[in-house]
């Protein structure tokens, strides 16, 4: 018997592998050990821990559940306020408190990040997306970034250009996880369970008035129903991209998911998104919706069926609400105030086009909107507004003044190479593939008009998840393409099944 002691064999013998499941072994004692310190002490914090811990291994284990997981996460905005420590108002205002930069969306990265570093599955080196987004979105940051040298807010410039470092981090890890049609289908399906359970808790509110986080929206008898957001209007917009991804999957589900969570889906959104009280996201669905079910790689005729049972459910859920809901009538009579209505402010918007004016080229700094405001442009406030609202809600005009001429035509170019992208892929996609990239098309579409009147659109976390989905489309399609070159441009008229 003969002992080696080669410096290789001693690497060998001190560093064994570790067995996968050890990971989930020890990811479940953790969690039963959070689980136990739960009942003494900070409950929600030790839950949360054990919830995270189990997550982390269920994402060890399999790695192609990150995609869902961060679907079913990224809507906790309420999640925010668990976390006593990184405390900001910048991601949220409204009156409401400081919460922290921590929330279950982030964690999830955070997971995402460790399991790749642990057990990618892949080469590392596939994080960094080869796409014709990549360029464009380095660009953006850097305009970002060199903005805090300059910035009137030099602090908030900082949190926004690390809000986009984050973000850029999230649309780079979703291609890496959601690498093949499987994990695709999770993940979109995910995207439709979580509009619809976020929509059974948004009808819980209306029915008992109970309100979980923003007690202000129920006041002066204008109930507005936030679920888990902050601010109503982005809960509209995540229950309208639920709501547009659910046709798209009709046709490529079994029958048990059709009727149990893509029907219940459409009708439970669609009734919420009335009582978050959002006429913008009124409007942007009336655009989006019959848009997204023209795009579906169906037959012409069917097309029709669907865009016209849409119209006649909503005519008709709108004259029940207009006879018994007198706040809806009253919503909808303010469209008579043109775009303020949609939740614009005049005043912000020419506030905004004057700070371009003063810095043409480099504008006021990323994030530094609000402090040059209220610093040198609060002259601009309407009067007759009684709510002190200072942070702009037009995220082209912020764009602008923030960020100049130089961050707009970054922007700008980044939007090129979106559109780029999803041309060049739906001509390579087949039925199915074709489907789930237009419902990804349509949520940035949302987003992008979305934010025209109540902000946050780069800030928004489903812009960049809908991105990475859209990279992850196209890998797919490359990594197939051993099958067959032809693929069909539709499925037939009255095909309901897989």
């Amino acid at each position: 018997m003969s002992l080696s002691f080669s410096s290789r064999a001693l690497r060998r013998d001190a560093l064994p592998r570790i067995p996968d499941a050890a990971y989930s072994a020890a990811a479940l004692l953790a969690a039963v050990a959070f689980a136990i310190a739960a009942l003494y002490a900070h409950p929600a914090m030790f839950a949360i821990a054990a919830v995270l811990a189990l997550g982390a291994a269920v994402a060890l284990y399999e790695p192609r559940v990150i995609g869902p997981m961060l679907v079913l996460a990224l809507p906790l905005e309420i999640s925010k306020i668990a976390f006593p420590f990184l405390t900001t108002r910048s991601e949220l205002g409204g009156g409401l408190g400081p919460t922290s930069v921590v929330d279950a969306g982030r964690l999830v990265v955070a997971i995402a990040f460790m399991v790749w570093l642990i057990r990618p599955g892949r080469p590392r080196a596939d994080v960094l997306p080869t796409s014709i987004l990549t360029l464009p979105l380095a660009l953006l940051f850097a305009v970002y970034a060199i903005s805090t040298l300059y910035a009137v807010d030099a602090s908030a410039a900082r949190t926004e250009s690390l809000r986009l470092l984050f973000s850029l981090g999230s649309f780079a890890l979703v291609p890496f996880f959601v690498r093949d049609r499987e994990s695709l289908r999770w993940t979109l399906g995910a995207l439709v369970f979580a509009a619809s359970g976020l929509a059974i808790a948004g009808i819980y509110q209306q029915i008992t008035d109970t309100f979980f986080w923003n007690e202000g929206l129920g006041l002066f008898g204008q109930r507005r129903i936030n679920a888990s957001f902050a601010d109503p209007n982005h809960f509209a917009r995540f229950l309208l991209e639920g709501t547009i991804v659910a046709p798209g999957l009709w046709f490529f589900v079994e029958r048990p998911g059709k009727f149990a969570l893509l029907l219940p889906a459409f009708g439970l959104g669609m009734l919420t998104l009335v009582f978050t009280g959002s006429r913008g996201s009124w409007i942007v669905g009336l655009v989006v919706l019959p848009i997204t079910v023209a795009a579906l790689p169906v037959a012409r005729s069917l097309r029709l069926r669907m865009i016209g049972m849409g119209a006649a459910v909503l005519a008709l859920v709108a004259c029940v609400l207009a006879a018994f809901n007198p706040y809806f009538s009253n919503r909808v009579d303010t469209f008579k105030f043109g775009f303020e209505a949609a939740g614009a402010r005049p005043y912000l918007v020419e506030a905004g086009l004057n700070m371009f004016t003063d810095h043409p080229l480099t504008g006021v700094g990323a994030g530094g909107y609000q402090r040059a405001f209220e610093d040198d442009y609060y002259g601009y406030k309407d009067p007759k507004i009684k709510a002190n609202i200072t942070m702009s809600h037009t995220s082209a005009v912020t764009i602008l003044a923030e960020l100049g001429v130089i961050g707009a035509v970054a922007v700008l170019f980044v939007i090129a190479r979106w559109a780029q992208l999803l041309r060049d892929t739906v001509r390579r996609a087949d039925p199915e593939l074709k489907a789930a990239l237009a419902g990804v098309a349509m949520i940035s579409v949302i987003i992008f008009l979305g934010s025209q009147t109540e902000g946050r659109f780069l800030e928004d976390p489903f812009l960049w998840l809908a991105a990475g989905l859209a990279v992850a489309i196209d890998t797919i399609i490359v990594a197939e393409r051993g099958g067959p070159t032809v693929v069909p441009d539709r499925i037939d008229d009255d095909i309901t099944e897989p």
